[in-house]
């Protein structure tokens, strides 16, 4: 039985994985494997190959996950498959500690650096702070980049983008401004979703039903201490994000992009619950609209971003189908069932926006977003050793 992604990201889930019977449950689950095991695990991938006559290849660190148990690994992290890239490449790597006091000097023997960042508040500071140093001083090559990891998981963040650049998002306001957010109570339309900055598998998002409820909300936020968020130790404080209820959408259809390849895949709620991210009931056999393939490779363009994973619902209302969030971070999937269509795995050729199509193959998602990166690193590395001519 597949855990709902809403509980998998709960603390309280993270702290029971860590106990003794958690870990048990991981391995009896296969949630958890041996690493030696990984080759077979990740056999169901095809292997992706550099040119053989590349010579200039970059020094790679990767930021491997916590083991929760000596020995056991996570299958479908993406340090692992990152791993599995470089060594299919004979690319050299190593282990990054970036925890560790002395990054700083570590990071010298890098090129490239690979970081699976957790969508946690203090993850993300961590990140965001030492991924400034690496790329605008350093001058590293890290994914995700200083803009890719600034716009995680942040809705608010995300929302001056889609703003600024007109992408078509729910309808959304948000203030930092407690008189305005009164202000707001009095003229907007209800039902209203209001949704913290960070959350994860639907935490953090709340239908508010009427006038009454928003101004109690509201009032929490803007008070000395705020209100209770995912995290016990973080609180929402001091602003506002509300998004107009579209009651007219039966699912959310995610597409995830890197380099010229597209995957997409559909997710219903429980009967019930207005939310459709984050409980599993998925369908990755439904062909993906080409106008939504397009729609998603607009945005992945606008919001700079390499790699991309795009939450679209449909609105009759508005007859076209509206960004939930983008993420550069998604829930991998094997490569048998991350789109399969016909019962055949594949993914959309989007090298040519105006003739996409699904072709056949069945590749790991971060192998794809490490070669990705790597072949781009190559390249203007190799157009910058280039000898050049005078005329």
């Amino acid at each position: 039985m597949k855990v709902p992604r809403i509980i998998r990201k709960s603390p309280l889930y993270q702290a029971i994985r860590k106990t003794s019977w958690g870990k048990q449950y991981l391995i009896r689950t296969g949630k958890l494997v041996p690493r030696e095991e990984l080759i077979q695990v990740h056999a169901e991938g095809t292997a992706l190959r550099l040119d053989s006559s590349i010579k200039v290849k970059p020094v790679v660190g990767i930021v491997y996950p916590e083991e929760l148990s000596t020995g056991y690994v996570f299958p479908k992290a993406s340090a692992y498959l990152y791993e599995r890239y470089c060594k299919t490449n004979s690319v050299e790597y190593q282990n990054y500690d970036i925890h560790a006091s002395d990054w700083l000097d570590k990071a010298k023997k890098f090129d490239i650096i690979f970081w699976h960042v957790d969508s946690t508040p203090p993850a993300l500071y961590e990140a965001e702070s030492k991924i400034y140093i690496l790329e605008k001083i350093l001058k590293k090559t890290c994914f995700p980049s200083y803009h890719e990891i600034w716009q995680y998981e942040d809705k608010c963040r995300a929302y001056y983008l889609y703003e600024v650049y007109n992408l078509p998002c729910i309808p959304t306001l948000s203030s930092n401004s407690r008189k305005e957010s009164i202000k707001l109570s009095e003229t907007i339309n209800y039902p209203v979703i209001v949704k913290t900055r960070t959350g994860a598998g639907s935490f953090g998002v709340k239908k508010i039903d009427n006038k009454a409820q928003l101004r109690r909300h509201i009032k929490k936020v803007f008070s000395s201490k705020g209100t209770h968020t995912l995290y016990p130790y973080e609180r929402q404080k001091d602003y506002i994000l509300l998004q107009e209820f579209i009651d007219d959408a039966s699912y959310d259809l995610r597409v995830m992009l890197v380099g010229d390849k597209a995957y997409g895949y559909y997710r219903y709620p429980n009967k019930g619950d207005f939310r459709a991210s984050g409980e599993g009931n998925e369908d990755h056999s439904r062909p993906t609209p080409i106008d939504v393939l397009r729609e998603a490779i607009s945005v992945r363009e606008a919001l700079g971003a390499r790699v991309l994973g795009v939450d679209f619902l449909y609105s009759a209302k508005y007859k076209q189908h509206l960004i939930i969030e983008a993420s550069i971070f998604n829930e991998i999937d094997p490569p048998s069932i991350e789109t399969k269509l016909g019962g055949v795995p594949g993914f959309y050729d989007i090298s040519d926006p105006n003739n996409i199509h699904y072709q056949e193959g069945a590749f790991w998602f971060p192998e794809l977003v490490a070669e990705s990166i790597i072949k781009q690193w190559i390249i203007q590395n190799t157009q910058q050793t280039s000898p050049t001519t005078n005329f």
